[in-house]
């Protein structure tokens, strides 16, 4: 535990020996880079240690109201990690609505004009989600550890249901997480496809336009030989009779490619 504590990286989980436990538990106070800070909690009865090693506003928050005593008095050291873990795990709910929300938004845009959404903020959300599905999993593999402890102190009845209430909490944002994902996911496939129509698109167009002028790149090459005996090549009348050929040739293909629908 004391290696735990005095080493630099950081490592989720639940360490329990005798009447000590130790819990390292990460939580993202920064909502837009999901950078998660960890609080490691020591709890050996009668004290309890947090050692933070980031920011944590709602912890401080906390400790104002205990020392202000807004909140009901404690009967035992399990209820203030209770309050602790939960404080966090809210971030964590928080930060879930905050990419629904965001996932909203983007599908609305999608819809309206897909033009206004770049592959760039889609990958951004993805990220958001891949970065929040792996605190909630780090959370839920603490929370988890925390209940399957063999602490005298977390054993008891009355205290375990704190900690299964947490596993519970965690469960549930953990599910809704996986489904913004696949949320996520479902708009970029979208976003693909349509892509791909449009390049589609763009690529039948090129084809057409290159099988209409195709007619004309051989006239205009038969025409260009040096050689004696072409057509129309003594008539005053040759040039007109030459574009005329084209422009019904063009027209005759225009027809039968929009028949086809090649152009829809």
């Amino acid at each position: 535990m004391i290696n735990r504590c005095l080493d630099s990286a950081n490592t989720p989980g639940v360490i329990s020996y005798d009447r000590t436990v130790l819990l390292e538990f990460p939580a993202a106070p920064n909502l837009k880079t999901m950078d998660p800070s960890y609080l490691t909690i020591i709890l050996q009865t009668p004290v309890l240690i947090t050692i933070r090693t980031g920011p944590m506003p709602a912890i401080k928050e906390l400790i104002n109201n205990l020392a202000a005593e807004k909140i009901p008095s404690l009967s035992h050291l399990v209820q203030i990690v209770y309050l602790i873990l939960d404080d966090l795990t809210d971030l964590s709910v928080q930060a879930e609505t905050e990419v629904r929300d965001q996932i909203q938004n983007m599908a609305k845009t999608m819809a309206d004009n897909l033009g206004n959404v770049d592959a760039g903020d889609l990958t951004n959300l993805r990220w958001q989600v891949d970065k929040l599905i792996s605190l909630i999993e780090n959370q839920l593999y603490c929370v988890t550890g925390l209940n399957a402890s063999d602490n005298k102190a977390l054993q008891e009845p009355h205290r375990k249901a704190y900690i299964q209430d947490l596993v519970s909490e965690v469960e549930i944002a953990q599910r809704g997480i996986l489904r913004l994902e696949a949320r996520v996911n479902g708009l970029y496939d979208s976003y693909q496809t349509v892509g791909s129509s449009r390049v589609e698109k763009r690529l039948r167009i090129l084809t057409i336009v290159s099988a209409i002028t195709l007619p004309f790149s051989l006239i205009a090459g038969l025409l260009g030989m040096n050689v004696g005996g072409l057509p129309a090549t003594q008539d005053p009348n040759g040039f007109i009779i030459v574009i005329s050929l084209m422009t019904v040739i063009g027209a005759v293909e225009l027809w039968y490619f929009k028949r086809k629908g090649w152009l829809d």
